[in-house]
């Protein structure tokens, strides 16, 4: 791995997802520090901030547990840089340079020569004068981030949003969902709601929660209106009880890039979280909304993820009686995706298989480039 792959594969990792494959429990932005015995109450308020934009991490309370991606994996595990990134290329092989892993046998030398040359560019940087990685880690180091509201009290709040919406009957979203072989039954199966009225719903907001509240959820840009103007079907995400904290935002325009948008904060579980019932069976496991209500749509149980990233080692439990069909995009980035996924439920001990080996009657011949909706018929 020559210096430039390093600096490509440390770009391409997610610093929340890593910390999630590690087993840290990232909410909202915020973890338990792994050093507790530091901590006067055993750190039963996460003292840890996390920037996914900025890749780093920061404890409150311990000076010496911040870091980038690569310092999160060295600190938790205890370990040598050269053995954090070991395990980084054995967690996330699809995302090395080439989308290959490193040949058994290769030598470590090309990738101590590139880590030297890393460390060298950056002493060279700050010689420039150039940002160092204090200056990096300082929107960490300048302000504690404060709870505004008790969590509860969030979940409320994104609850009493998702109660102002429409359902999509006779709305461009439903025209979007028709046009994809998405009806009505799982619409209101899994509540599906639209903005229909986006200035009376900014308004309604205003006048119901200030705007420190809202921004602070997630539901209000830094300019003071709501997000999701380009983005007006909402696709909660139901829990066993059938409560939302939270959605996904989905624009109806083809043209509006990007096509979806999360509430911010931590993606709680994967969407559909009621198929995963503890019952042994099969689970169509998805990537995306829309082809897990494919799934639904063709009377299979199936849950969605937004992207192989976005996966949680924390979730595998969720799993444990069932068989795992994996359902990604019908591409390289898809296919590496899965032998990922294979792996990570492989170790769990959960079986898994393609897409095609457990269906019937049904041509298994998914063209390059297609997903799940356009393979049963849906159109964009």
């Amino acid at each position: 791995m020559t210096s430039e792959e390093l600096k490509q594969f440390k770009a391409s990792l997610s610093i929340t997802s890593v910390a999630g494959a590690l087993g840290i429990d990232v909410e909202r932005g915020r973890f338990h520090c792994f050093c507790p015995q530091r901590h006067a109450n055993g750190d039963r308020t996460p003292s840890v901030s996390i920037s996914e934009d900025r890749g780093l991490f920061r404890c409150w309370v311990c000076d010496d547990i911040r870091g980038d991606v690569f310092d999160l994996v060295q600190q938790y595990r205890g370990c040598s840089f050269m053995e954090a990134l070991d395990w980084l290329k054995e967690t996330y092989p699809f995302l090395l340079p080439g989308g290959k892993r490193a040949q058994e046998g290769s030598p470590k030398k090309r990738t101590v020569q590139a880590v030297n040359a890393v460390e060298r560019s950056s002493r060279v940087q700050e010689s420039r004068g150039q940002e160092s990685r204090e200056e990096d880690l300082q929107p960490l180091l300048e302000e504690k981030p404060k709870e505004l509201i008790p969590e509860d009290e969030r979940k409320k709040v994104v609850l009493s949003f998702l109660k102002m919406l429409a359902p999509v009957d006779g709305t461009p979203a439903a025209a979007y969902l028709m046009k994809r072989r998405i009806y009505k039954p799982v619409w209101d199966r899994m509540l599906l709601r639209t903005i229909t009225d986006y200035n009376a719903l900014n308004r309604q907001l205003k006048e119901t929660y200030s705007l420190e509240v809202l921004q602070y959820v997630g539901l209000f840009n830094e300019k003071g209106n709501l997000r999701y103007y380009k983005h007006p079907l909402i696709f909660p995400y139901l829990d066993t009880l059938r409560r939302a904290s939270h959605f996904q935002a989905r624009a109806v325009d083809s043209s509006v890039e990007p096509k979806e948008l999360h509430l911010k904060g931590t993606i709680p579980f994967p969407y559909n979280m009621s198929a995963l019932d503890q019952k042994r069976g099969w689970i169509y496991l998805c990537e995306g909304v829309i082809d897990t209500l494919t799934m639904l749509q063709q009377g299979l149980q199936a849950v969605g993820i937004p992207g192989v990233r976005s996966f949680k080692v924390q979730w595998l439990p969720l799993f444990k009686e069932k068989n795992v069909v994996l359902c990604l995009d019908h591409d390289e980035a898809g296919r590496k995706g899965m032998e990922y996924l294979q792996q990570v439920f492989g170790n769990a001990g959960i079986r898994t298989i393609i897409l095609g080996d457990g269906l019937e009657n049904i041509p298994a011949n998914m063209k390059e480039g297609e997903d799940v909706n356009e393979w049963f018929g849906g159109k964009k």
